[in-house]
């Protein structure tokens, strides 16, 4: 049976103020009677509400004290009066009598009549799934009002463990507990909490669409999770023991209504998050751009973002492959670009929770960019690091989206985090520049020959011909004997008689054919740059036979 407590979910009584007889609102309601007549108690029985505009009694307070009494030793639930309409104030008599009764008196404004609210009491009282829907609602607008007074998420999942009289928990879209209820406040629902979100970790994939199951220490009561959408790509979660009996008149109704404002909070949240995200990539920009200028700066503003000055520094750089339907298609579309934007930072941020590394994301760019921390950077902790990438590789994968990783050396303070962010994208275009994709490349130092691959190859030609000229192409066998004895002359650092040793021909014959090169050539091969061209040359001659 409802009481008079329970009306006030009413839209139609949101703005009645109890006058007197506090203690009496847990008194019961079955019906309700309209009457301005002194004589209104013959037509009244017990668990009755009277409403009244008081006109019978405007000019005589002990004639309604009378009735009061009467009323009270029927049981009748209470007076709802228009006290402004005739009395203007409820006498003092009548407010001391109400009140050592506990007969509840409230005031109903001037702009709601009789029966309007007779209506929507009866509606309430008879009508059960209309009941619902009227404590949803309620539950809904006081939900919005805690929102719009910037409530924490503690108080509104609170606040809806006390609407539902069961013990509520968020969690967020990894299965982590964000918010609880007083009811887990308890030593013995410790392990409750843990066993629930072991079990989500579990299968986030239907805990995040909302299941029911149970758990070691509850096996008599279910476990309800229920979706809560987020900006992230994967929803929160409410979880509510026993939800499937909840005491009347809450519903799922009600639930899903404070969910809603929980979502709208949490969304909240995530812009306040978002807005933090971009100062902290600003800062990382500024860092690899060199606009911080001084070292103190550096090291005050990386510790800021977590970074430690007494740890090796690696940077790992993920980006998108930039060939592939997914991709091109993706640039058409802003949104769906963004979309995909936020996706990856989700899950790489939700890995490196997950792989308890010691890392700060930041993204630059078309480049995510994850700065980890090491004591030591040896091969074990190398070893690490490639699981971790291989992982979120697969994951990504998974999930249609093909990603490449850059890693570079380690560094030994923040302030050469540029460096290492340098190397990381060496390393990433590197992998480019030989046409791989989906791939992990780890940053190493550049030989000679493997940067003149990444040169066209008419220039490479040009620089051979014009350097060599007729020895460029050797036809005779003078020519050929030539271009052996010079190679092997700069690969004895320019010793003729160790030349002479390894060709086994005469020191005399060296000196001579090293003479006419260089006559044909214009160059000295003892100068140094001279040298160096020659030797880039005769480099350049083998990279174009392999091709």
């Amino acid at each position: 049976m409802k009481t008079i407590n329970n009306l006030f979910i009413l839209e139609a009584m949101k703005d009645c103020t109890v006058l007197a007889g506090h203690r009496g609102l847990t008194r019961n309601v079955e019906s309700v009677n309209i009457s301005d007549t002194p004589d209104v108690i013959k037509f009244l029985n017990s668990n009755h509400l009277l409403l009244t505009t008081g006109y019978a009694f405007k000019d005589d307070a002990q004639l309604l004290c009378d009735l009061i009494r009467q009323m009270h030793a029927l049981n009748c639930a209470g007076i709802v009066i228009k006290i402004n309409r005739f009395l203007k104030e409820l006498p003092e008599e009548v407010k001391l009598l109400a009140d050592e009764l506990a007969f509840p008196i409230i005031d109903l404004p001037t702009s709601i009549t009789l029966g309007e609210l007779s209506r929507h009491i009866l509606n309430y009282l008879n009508d059960h799934e209309a009941e619902q829907l009227y404590y949803a609602l309620h539950v809904q607008r006081e939900f919005s009002n805690m929102m719009l007074k910037e409530y924490s998420l503690n108080s509104l999942v609170e606040q809806l463990g006390h609407f539902l009289d069961r013990p509520t928990m968020l969690l967020n879209h990894r299965g982590e507990k964000i918010a609880h209820s007083r009811g887990f406040n308890k030593d013995s629902m410790q392990i409750v909490a843990q066993e629930i979100t072991t079990m989500v970790k579990g299968d986030l994939d239907r805990a995040r669409k909302g299941t029911t199951f149970s758990i070691p220490s509850k096996k008599q009561e279910s476990i309800t999770t229920f979706p809560v959408q987020t900006k992230r790509q994967y929803d929160s979660m409410l979880v509510i023991i026993d939800s499937s009996s909840l005491p009347y008149p809450s519903s799922q109704m009600a639930i899903e209504q404070a969910g809603n404002v929980i979502s709208f909070t949490i969304i909240k949240e995530q812009a306040i998050e978002e807005n933090s995200r971009l100062l902290k990539n600003n800062f990382f920009a500024d860092l690899i751009e060199m606009r911080v200028k001084s070292n103190e700066e550096v090291l005050s503003r990386t510790h800021y973002y977590g970074l430690q000055d007494n740890m090796e520094t690696v940077c790992i750089i993920c980006t998108v492959d930039p060939n592939g339907k997914n991709y091109e298609a993706l640039q058409l579309y802003e949104k769906r670009f963004g979309e995909l934007h936020n996706s990856i930072y989700d899950q790489l941020e939700d890995e490196i929770v997950n792989g308890n590394m010691k890392a700060t994301l930041f993204t630059k760019e078309k480049y995510f960019v994850m700065v980890l921390q090491f004591p030591h950077y040896n091969d074990a902790e190398i070893n690490n690091v490639t699981q971790f990438v291989q992982k979120v590789q697969t994951i990504l994968q998974n999930n249609n989206i093909r990603v490449s990783f850059g890693i570079s050396s380690a560094v030994q303070s923040p302030i050469d985090i540029p460096s290492a962010y340098h190397e990381a994208v060496d390393a990433i275009r590197n992998g480019y520049d030989l046409n791989r994709l989906n791939f992990i490349n780890f940053y190493r130092m550049r030989e000679i020959e493997e940067l003149l691959t990444t040169l066209p190859r008419k220039d490479l030609i040009a620089l051979y011909e014009n350097t060599l000229k007729s020895l460029a192409y050797p036809k005779t066998k003078d020519e050929v004997d030539l271009v052996k004895t010079l190679e092997t002359y700069l690969d004895c650092q320019c010793e003729i008689s160790e030349t002479s040793r390894r060709m086994f021909v005469h020191r005399n014959t060296v000196k001579y054919r090293i003479a006419k090169m260089e006559e044909i050539l214009n160059c000295s091969f003892r100068d140094p740059t001279d040298s160096l061209r020659i030797r880039v040359a005769l480099l350049i001659g083998s990279i174009l036979e392999i091709e």
